[in-house]
């Protein structure tokens, strides 16, 4: 019984000890910077089509919406179609792609 409670706590402790190891930052490279150069006007013109899918969608998005009366709808459309990609436009610093603060919900 003593083995089995050692052999427990070991692992627990093995398991959980990679949890506190520290992650290093990542710097950007020059093809990432240029690279970024490239990918942020995609973005923009992304988040300018989504203003036009959010109008577009908007209707739709009532329609399916009323029989649960969510008024969450329009602004989880809003933040995926603009807050994001406007996030991912202007937020970010340049050459970090994985960038997910302000991302998450």
């Amino acid at each position: 019984m003593k083995i089995m409670k050692l052999l427990i706590l070991v692992s627990a402790v093995s398991f959980t000890s990679t949890g506190f190891a520290k992650q290093d930052e990542i710097k950007p490279s020059g093809y990432d910077i240029l690279a970024d150069g490239f990918l942020r006007p995609i973005s923009f013109v992304g988040m300018i089509a989504g203003v036009g899918g959010v109008a577009v969608l908007s209707p739709m998005a009532a329609i399916a919406s009323i029989p649960s009366l969510k008024a969450d709808i329009f602004i989880d459309l809003a933040d995926t179609f603009i807050v994001k990609p406007y996030k991912y436009t202007f937020l970010r610093p340049v050459g970090d792609y994985n960038y997910k603060e302000g991302l998450k919900k």
